[in-house]
């Protein structure tokens, strides 16, 4: 899989694992995982933009949200991916917010993710990234 750069903000050390191995799995190996908002935030400023970012935007505190409007007002990542089930007012609010940064909404994942929706939704990606190149 071509060389993608993606952010996991996930609080659950077993499900944060679990994702990560996942995209280790379909050739993704340039991961950046984090167990919180700062720790997202520090990744980013470290390790700059992201292709893609992964996260519940209704995380407990408000930690998924912020980093969402983070992502979208610094453009920090090309793509996101939502976890969990996300309420449809928050998601009216989320996705003109994305639209306006050029920020794509990738899609909608449950918990526990399943691989093959995971890779669906990475290869949609990658498919028109290169629409984008002419490739």
């Amino acid at each position: 899989m071509r060389s993608l750069k993606v952010l996991i903000l996930e609080p659950n050390p077993f499900q944060l694992m679990a994702l990560h191995q996942m995209l280790n799995a379909v050739g993704i190996y340039d991961v950046l995982t984090a167990p919180s908002l700062a720790a997202a935030l520090s990744s980013l400023e470290y390790r700059g933009a992201v292709d893609i970012a992964i996260c519940d935007p209704q995380l407990k505190g408000g930690d998924g949200l912020a980093l969402m409007q983070h992502l979208a007002a610094r453009q920090q990542a090309r793509a996101v991916i939502l976890l969990g089930t996300v309420a449809a007012s928050l998601l009216n609010d989320l996705e003109p917010l994305l639209d306006e940064h050029g920020v794509r909404l990738l899609g909608r994942l449950q918990t526990p993710v399943s691989a093959v929706l995971m890779r669906g939704l990475l290869d949609s990606y990658l498919s028109a990234a290169a629409a984008l190149l002419g490739v």
